[in-house]
């Protein structure tokens, strides 16, 4: 966690002038709710922003009160279903307005730190060093959450909850699985996975009882969508057809940015590991017949990617590494668990154009 924001810190001081609001990436094109124009917010230019700006919104109005708000949360049925990050802010926060941007940062901190406890716990578990633990911090969701404050990093950390308290058989799996739901939506599929592994097992009693987990996420979503429009998100009708035309038809570059062709290089390999990815989670469930929770988990990731994902999802590594995060923690584990590599493969080839996202910070930092 100190060393999280000793890199928040030095970034914040050297790329943003000490405005540690930057860490939210708000968009000068969509702008600044009029009530928070007293936080001095930093605005990229010419930039419509990220996910982070959105949930800081939440942070100050987690019950969608504000009308000078609402304007500026997009898709908010979407968004405000992913209530839990933004809620536990505005209570640390006490409800003070002021108060809730420190809140929002010191939690996601704390969850990033209870993902590495957890991630330590499961090494020393498969026999291997505790310090191999900290690698959790360099996943995709962790790193992107750290640079722009979405709650991929959350579900990271419960996920990693998930494959110890399923190992532990603790009653603390309950609570992970329903704050997964309240996370984002993808949190479901862990509470899916576990489930369909009781389902299977015909256990009745117990997968009525970790079926309730869904309950204060379905409450949750019922008060959303009665004080909320609804919505239409376009999706490719054509399995893997978003991945392919991110393939074939990549987005272009500005013709300001250097080193084109190597970027390129970078996001194809990102694409391909996110498709071995894929196949492997196939491998496990259908060849190895894993049909431990986990990987039934992991297969439910695996459909959303092939059928679900929209038209301009796979165009930026932030956008889909951080959403199959929870999948490269369960193939990660399993390879700790079975002390073989290829595992960790598609985590590690994504890793070169994240870093290459973040070059610019770095090479701010070291004043080049």
């Amino acid at each position: 966690m100190l060393l999280v924001l000793l890199w928040q810190w030095t970034t914040v001081r050297a790329n943003y002038g000490g405005n540690w609001s930057a860490l939210f990436c708000t968009g000068s094109i969509r702008g600044v709710p009029p009530n928070l124009a007293g936080e001095h917010i930093y605005q990229f230019q010419e930039s419509t922003g990220y996910d982070g700006q959105i949930y800081h919104y939440m942070a100050h109005d987690p019950l969608f009160r504000s009308a000078e708000l609402k304007p500026f949360v997009d898709a908010p049925r979407l968004r405000y279903r992913r209530i839990l990050v933004p809620a536990l802010a505005w209570m640390l926060a006490v409800g003070q307005s002021e108060w809730v941007d420190w809140a929002y940062r010191v939690e996601c901190l704390l969850w990033i730190g209870l993902g590495v406890f957890w991630s330590a716990e499961l090494c020393v578990s498969f026999g291997r060093p505790a310090a191999w633990g900290l690698a959790f911090v360099l996943l995709p969701a962790t790193l992107v959450t750290i640079d722009r404050m979405v709650v991929d990093g959350v579900l990271a950390t419960l996920s990693v909850g998930f494959v110890l308290y399923v190992k532990r058989g603790s009653w603390h799996l309950w609570v992970v699985l329903a704050l997964a739901a309240l996370t984002r939506e993808t949190g479901l599929l862990l509470l899916g996975g576990y489930c369909g592994y009781l389902l299977l097992r015909r256990q009745w009693a117990p997968m009525l009882r970790f079926s309730l987990a869904a309950v204060p996420a379905a409450l949750w979503f019922a008060y959303v969508d009665a004080h909320t429009a609804a919505i239409h998100i376009a999706t490719n009708p054509i399995p893997l057809g978003s991945i392919a035309a991110a393939i074939f038809h990549p987005a272009p570059y500005p013709p300001n940015v250097p080193l084109v062709p190597i970027l390129l290089a970078a996001d194809e390999l990102a694409i391909a590991a996110a498709i071995f990815a894929f196949s492997l989670v196939v491998f496990l469930v259908f060849v190895r017949r894993c049909l431990q929770p986990e990987c039934l988990a992991a297969f439910g990731f695996v459909l959303t990617g092939i059928a679900l994902q929209n038209a301009d999802h796979w165009t930026n590594v932030f956008h889909y590494s951080r959403v199959y995060t929870p999948l490269l923690i369960v193939l990660a584990l399993h390879g700790l668990s079975q002390r073989s590599a290829i595992w960790i493969v598609p985590w590690l080839a994504m890793l070169p154009r994240i870093g290459m996202q973040l070059a610019p910070q770095i090479l701010h930092v070291l004043g080049r």
